[in-house]
């Protein structure tokens, strides 16, 4: 199996130090357990789990229409025969693309598994035949943001603001988990509907870079006009990637690039050189805060421009995100506090189908609720978000906070993650479905025997002793046979009573 071996080879490199994802919680404080020398931490990490499959992709999924075309393939829309889920399928030819290519494909596919972000592209197969490598990705019906541009000339201040919060929140997260994206631009912003107020996606993670990697050199890529000034002289730092952004923000504002040659090289030489303007025929309209900011940004000196953090916390960007709060369904509040987690094996499947098998449709109004606790736009959520956004919608009754955060930080990280709050926050009685808990189980059943044995378990929910996944098994194997089967499994995660209480 060459994709998953060499996805493994990438994970091994991992371990041993050569490639490395680290995650800094610098910024916020996390949590304070109660009783936690006692507390075992079991970490459920079903989203970064990523099937590589060696067969036909009919096998899987009905083949729709193309969508999107690039220099080594197509993407269609596809249908994942199972569930019904509609996916998007990046496919690459084999034959168009060098070994150090297929690297950068493997390395993308790697990347995008860790991430866990509401305005990051997530990433659920990858399926290779004797021709191609097909990657499948969630699917966005809203097209390009440069498509939306095009068409509106510019954007009101307050729809660029929540523009520009939601792909900072995104950049920033990744620089937190040592990843550089190095190709942003309004092409790689995707609408996830056509919504007047539609959330923003970033994609395509090709050329993305990991800091802790030293043989990453500054190379450009395509045309210059989101690159920065240092890119040109090889350097290429977390500040590279903000610039783009600052020339996304200009072009939100006024509808035209602050640097346009005639040429590639007049371009060049513009961003190299000549100080950014701001020409009254557009910018008289523009406020005041928002061309400081954007003035800001794009400085080319990288050490004086903003970090992220900054930019999130800059007036202009504050005073367009007020108001948001009432935005946040009830609904989503109370089923984030009721939520209780008592069998693993439950919390870790209901967290898989929330990663790989849910539709936009079905997440539209939790990951709104997530981006408006995440205050502070770090793509998870303290104490203090979680308590403030509880405040805000007038929630009276008693609620434990500590408890809270036992119950959905899954992976021990002391802060609840976007997908942790996702499966936390969402109505299960009403979304869980038979036809989702059979594709999970199959994702689960890694030799196709129809079961789960204690193997497949340590894949499923790692990190425990083996004492551990032997009490797991006792619980839910109730044939006593040293496996789980699909009725054993089924009849755990259709047990609700023991996942959510009535608040």
């Amino acid at each position: 199996m060459g994709c998953c071996n060499a996805i493994t080879k990438f994970q091994e490199e991992q371990a041993t130090g050569e490639i490395k994802i680290e995650t800094n919680l610098e910024g916020a404080k996390p949590f304070q357990r109660r009783d936690v020398r006692n507390k075992t931490v079991i970490r459920i990490v079903t989203r970064q789990m990523i099937k590589c499959i060696e067969g036909h992709v009919a096998d899987y999924y009905e083949i729709k229409e193309i969508i999107g075309e690039g220099a080594y393939g197509c993407v269609r829309r596809v249908v994942h025969k199972a569930t019904g889920v509609e996916k998007a399928m990046k496919t690459i030819m084999k034959s168009f693309v060098k070994l150090s290519e297929v690297k950068n494909m493997l390395l993308e596919v790697d990347i995008l598994r860790k991430l866990d972000h509401p305005n990051i592209i997530k990433i659920t197969e990858v399926i290779q035949d004797n021709r191609c490598y097909h990657i499948v990705t969630e699917l966005f019906y809203g097209g390009e943001l440069f498509d939306k541009i095009v068409e509106l000339k510019n954007f009101k201040e307050k729809q660029a603001a929540r523009y520009m919060h939601q792909i900072i929140s995104a950049v920033s997260y990744c620089h937190s988990h040592g990843v550089l994206h190095r190709d942003l631009k309004p092409e790689n912003l995707l609408l996830v509907d056509e919504s007047k107020n539609s959330p923003l996606k970033v994609i395509d993670f090709g050329i993305s870079r990991l800091t802790s990697n030293s043989f990453s050199p500054a190379r450009r890529y395509g045309q210059p006009h989101y690159t920065a000034p240092e890119v040109f002289n090889n350097m290429f730092t977390e500040k590279s990637d903000l610039w783009s952004c600052g020339v996304i923000l200009y072009v939100m504002l006024c509808g035209y690039l602050p640097f346009l040659g005639s040429k590639e090289s007049d371009t060049i030489r513009q961003i190299a050189n000549r100080e950014i303007d701001f020409p009254d025929k557009e910018w008289s309209k523009v406020s005041q805060d928002a061309k400081d900011l954007t003035g800001l940004i794009l400085n080319k000196d990288p050490n004086k421009r903003p970090m992220a953090k900054e930019i999130m916390m800059h007036p202009w960007i504050q005073s367009n995100m007020n108001g948001l709060c009432h935005k946040i369904r009830l609904d989503s509040v109370k089923n984030l506090i009721s939520f209780r987690s008592q069998e693993k094996i439950q919390h870790a499947t209901f967290e898989f189908i929330i990663s790989h098998l849910s539709t936009q449709q079905e997440l539209k109004e939790l990951q709104n609720a997530f981006m408006i606790l995440d205050v502070n736009g770090d793509g998870k959520l303290s104490r203090e978000e979680i308590m403030e956004g509880i405040e805000k919608v007038r929630f009276t009754k008693y609620f434990d906070i500590e408890r809270i955060i036992e119950e959905c930080d899954a992976d021990g990280s002391d802060f609840i993650d976007y997908s942790e709050f996702l499966t936390a926050a969402m109505d299960w009685r009403g979304t869980l479905s038979k036809k989702k808990l059979q594709s999970a189980f199959k994702t689960f059943d890694i030799n196709g025997d129809g079961k789960i044995d204690i193997n497949e378990l340590k894949e499923m929910i790692p990190g425990l002793s083996d004492e551990d996944y032997l009490e797991i098994m006792r619980e839910a194997d109730k044939n006593h046979d040293e496996a789980i089967d699909y009725e054993e499994f089924e009849k755990i995660c259709m047990n609700l009573n023991k996942f959510v209480a009535e608040v």
